[in-house]
């Protein structure tokens, strides 16, 4: 960032240690700092095992147990609100509910009628007014996704935290909700944080992609994405960007110049 005036997010020296049944400590994350802009679209890449889904809980409030400091908007973080959307890799839907139902079980505000209504707007937005009396077990894993980042979205958060949201789904199952989660992200405009293995996909999405490696957890480059939407994901601009986050996974380099 060029200024601060223009940080949205500011994660500060953000250290996560995990206390073992033998009271033992393990450093998860070590000195983690990071900006963002307000509406920027930031895929956080790693390994299996390096912390990703632990850096995106601790940001969204889901896990306060860390040193350090992080700040959105103007406030520091300090647990779960509704300015915080969280999407998870499983859908989580209640089997008991139907579509809407769960959409609209997650608004704390407003008369039955207006939460319906909320629901339909969200139903619109996935794309899945016609499901919105099916059950969770009638839906493919594609469909309850959809319905996964609606329930997510209901309540208009200004941050939507996404873990590998896409990890089960099948590739082209996979192609075409990164091109609706694009679509869901020009409409509402929330900042949005994806944590995903899938270079493929970070280089799809991605404003910005920040490569997190090793044990513990550390941010090795935060690498620009200067290509225009849609992307052509066989361009050889696209295959340049994967193959500067790739390697730092092959031990090619320490750092991109």
């Amino acid at each position: 960032m060029d200024t601060k005036e223009k940080e949205y997010i500011a994660v500060r020296n953000l250290t996560k240690k995990y206390r073992c049944k033998n009271n033992q400590e393990i450093l998860v994350l070590d000195q983690i700092s990071f900006t963002m802009r307000e509406g920027e679209f930031l895929c956080i890449v790693g390994e299996s095992g390096c912390g990703k889904s632990t850096l995106l809980r601790v940001m969204s409030g889901l896990d306060t147990d860390y040193e350090g400091k992080i700040i959105i908007g103007h406030t520091v973080v300090e647990k779960p609100d509704r300015q915080k959307g969280f999407v998870y890799q499983e859908s989580r839907l209640f089997p008991w509910m139907t579509v809407r139902q769960n959409i609209s079980f997650v608004l704390n505000e407003g008369s039955r009628w207006e939460k319906k209504e909320k629901a339909e707007e969200m139903l619109e937005l996935i794309g899945m007014k016609e499901f919105g009396g099916s059950y969770p077990k009638e839906l493919s894993g594609g469909m309850a996704q959809r319905v996964n980042i609606a329930r997510a979205l209901v309540n208009e958060p200004k941050v939507l935290f996404l873990d590998e949201p896409f990890g089960a789904l099948d590739a082209f199952t996979k192609m075409r909700l990164q091109s609706e989660l694009l679509k869901i992200k020009k409409q509402c405009n929330n900042t949005m944080l994806l944590v995903t293995h899938d270079m493929e996909e970070a280089v799809y999405l991605a404003d910005r992609v920040a490569v997190l490696g090793g044990r513990p957890g550390k941010v090795l480059a935060m690498i620009d994405v200067d290509l225009e939407q849609p992307r052509d994901r066989g361009s050889a601009a696209f295959l340049e960007i994967r193959k500067k986050i790739h390697t730092f996974f092959t031990g090619g380099k320490d750092e991109i110049r």
